[in-house]
């Protein structure tokens, strides 16, 4: 069961004591998931599993619109549609494992399956906060430099800026996890989370961890922090232009609600991660729950937000709701509203 770890698991593999510790390496790692609260196991398996299952639809259906709507091909929404593609892939290397290890009973997973979870767990973790900083980037020249912004649309610009953020994304974490995986395990080989990321993983290591201690924490370090740095500087360039902006410039702002709000909720999620398991949190229920968090959260609101703050994706949504005749009072009186 993958909330209360066991002497045995269900897969016949057991945790090694200590005389097992010295004679043999660690071929897989018990996933300990949420320590000492069993009774949570059946509630949170249907809690992440709808969260899972709405995260996919709502995610998968902004990049069926955007990719099928000529009216949302726009550099704004192109990148929209790339942050829901990154939000499926990091819950897509975390949550179906999970519940399948919850339903069969199963605590055990297996080196390989271990460190290739890790790497798109943290890879599209990477790849996202890069996106974002993208998104501020478009916001600004949107608001501040339409013309240069013209310009960008038409020379394909923000495509390339998107695929080199998965590119970056999928390259940043391939040396810490390869550096990881060839260290051995000979110790214990309990992960206290529902999931294998580098921390956790990194902690069980029986020899010297400082060289990948380091670079994970210089990689973690340059990564968010000159992201965040490159957001908060373009939304300083945008307020300190709002002033002389035109009038049309000034009605583009609202367009930077929807990316605030998941700059919001998804930013502090991710700090309090890493300030938990910092602070030696990394094997308490408050740690785990804070990853879960971090996982399911944002990909989930993600979609609603910006449902709620694009016009164009509203009308795209009403246009199939009439199509289909699906609550047709519903949706003439929204019409009317967003009228």
């Amino acid at each position: 069961m993958l909330f209360h770890a066991p002497s045995k698991t269900s897969g016949g593999h057991r945790l090694m004591d200590a005389t097992d510790q010295r004679r043999y390496p660690v071929t897989g790692f018990i996933l300990v998931g949420f320590p000492g609260h069993q009774e949570l196991q059946a509630p949170l398996w249907c809690l992440f599993l709808i969260a899972y299952m709405l995260i996919v639809l709502g995610n998968v259906s902004v990049v069926f619109m955007v990719t099928t709507d000529k009216r949302l091909h726009t550099p704004m929404y192109f990148l929209i549609a790339n942050l829901a593609a990154m939000d499926v892939v990091l819950t897509s290397s975390v949550i179906p494992g999970m519940l399948v290890r919850v339903i069969l009973h199963i605590k055990f997973t297996r080196w390989s399956n271990c460190f290739i979870q890790m790497y798109f767990f943290h890879s599209m973790s990477a790849a996202k906060i890069f996106l974002l900083a993208v998104m501020a980037y478009d916001r600004s020249v949107a608001i501040c430099n339409p013309r240069h912004y013209l310009l960008l649309t038409r020379n394909a610009s923000f495509v390339k800026l998107a695929g080199f953020t998965w590119m970056l994304g999928l390259v940043s974490f391939l040396p810490p996890v390869l550096l990881t995986s060839i260290f051995p395990f000979c110790g214990s080989n309990e992960v206290y989370n529902c999931f294998c990321e580098l921390l956790s993983v990194t902690s069980l290591i029986c020899t010297d961890t400082i060289s990948v201690t380091f670079l994970n924490t210089v990689l973690n370090v340059l990564i968010v922090f000159s992201s965040f740095a490159t957001l908060v500087w373009f939304y300083i360039k945008i307020c300190k232009s709002f002033k002389i902006l035109s009038g049309e410039q000034k009605r583009l702002v609202y367009t930077c609600v929807g990316h605030l709000l998941i700059l919001s909720f998804f930013l502090p999620s991710l700090a309090l991660y890493f300030v938990l398991f910092y602070f030696g949190y990394s094997s308490s229920i408050i740690y785990v729950t804070s990853a879960m968090v971090y996982v399911t959260i944002s990909p989930l609101l993600s979609p609603i937000i910006y449902i709620l703050a694009a016009k164009e994706i509203r009308e795209k949504i009403l246009q199939f709701i009439r199509g289909r005749k699906v609550f047709p009072h519903v949706a003439s009186t929204v019409a009317i509203d967003s009228n």
